[in-house]
């Protein structure tokens, strides 16, 4: 089940990088040093107000593509740290989820990033595709918290 889990929640911070954490830090907390950081107060607003400011940033024209370096490796590196995170919740080796997770972050990191130019064509503005992918992100990694 962690397998499901961890390629959830992966998915969701290849689309925001800050989703996984912020769905972490919003529900009851785990075993793990690094879950319960995040269920301190000043984790909990933290990640809320990352995921806030990277869904504002996700819609400037300045901001750079997440597929380059250096946050292409911080994002990929988050979706290992989130799903090794829900492992641990469920006493589950954190290896495989981490590199699960990985995956998951890859996917959609660059699956994204076509499907969003389409979005684009399609309605002549990047916005319709920008919001999509914010609900998408947040949706797969609430759902990734709360399986079972």
């Amino acid at each position: 089940m962690t397998i499901r889990r961890a390629f959830l929640i992966g998915l969701a911070t290849g689309c925001r990088s800050q989703a996984g954490l912020a769905a972490i830090s919003l529900t009851p907390a785990g075993p793990g040093r690094i879950d319960r950081l995040l269920h301190r107060i000043g984790g909990r607003t933290g990640t809320v107000l990352q995921v806030v400011g990277e869904s504002v940033a996700d819609k400037l024209p300045v901001t750079p593509p997440r597929t380059a370096p250096p946050a292409l490796y911080v994002r990929l590196g988050l979706g290992a740290l989130t799903a090794a995170v829900l492992a641990s919740r469920c006493g589950e080796s954190l290896a495989p989820a981490a590199l699960v997770g990985l995956l998951g972050c890859a996917a959609s990191t660059y699956a994204g990033v076509p499907a969003r130019g389409a979005l684009a064509a399609r309605f002549g503005s990047d916005l319709p595709g920008a919001l999509s992918e914010d609900a998408l992100a947040l949706g797969l990694a609430f759902v990734a918290v709360r399986l079972p």
